[in-house]
């Protein structure tokens, strides 16, 4: 006869059920759209611009209205909305601040260009308008710049050309 006997790794070892052991819950069409609508409620950590916060809020907002008869959807449609207006409100302000230190901070024509496209997400708040007007010019006074000191550049080229040229052929005609 042969005796087993349990290790402490065997004494502390969980038995797990089989995945086919879990019976998967059946919820009404309404159940499954108002969690639906919660998970995209609480959503909102996982957001990186406000704008698809915004996006987000709405949308559980439609959802919340698909169902407006079940538990209390229509006040969390509501509240989806405000917390909607006061999150876009908040973003925007945010968003602005932002770009306003990138305008501070920029030096090059690509700064430049980042500012611009930060900024015409919201066009028409506060100064956003003569902002993008500011950072178009900058980057056109800077390719002016860059095309004078490029002419410059050339010009000493063909001048150094001209000398070296001339050099040889006065060695040559001596």
């Amino acid at each position: 006869m042969i005796i087993i006997e349990e290790t402490d790794e065997d004494k502390n070892r969980v038995a797990v059920p089989d995945e086919d052991s879990f019976e998967e819950e059946e919820l009404t069409t309404e159940e499954a759209k108002y969690r639906s609508a919660k998970e995209l409620r609480n959503s909102l950590a996982c957001v990186e611009r406000y704008e698809q916060g915004v996006k987000t809020l709405l949308d559980a907002a439609a959802l919340f209205d698909e169902i407006s008869d079940y538990e209390d959807s229509t006040k969390l449609a509501a509240d989806c909305r405000r917390k909607a207006e006061l999150y876009e409100k908040k973003g925007m302000e945010k968003a602005y601040q932002e770009a306003v230190k990138l305008q501070k901070d920029a030096v090059t024509k690509m700064d430049y260009r980042t500012v611009i496209s930060e900024l015409e997400r919201f066009p028409q708040y506060k100064d956003c308008g003569e902002r993008i007007e500011e950072c178009k010019r900058q980057i056109i006074r800077q390719e002016t710049k860059t095309a004078w000191k490029n002419r410059i550049i050339a010009v000493v080229i063909i001048a150094v050309a001209v000398v070296c040229i001339y050099g040889v052929f006065s060695l040559l005609l001596s």
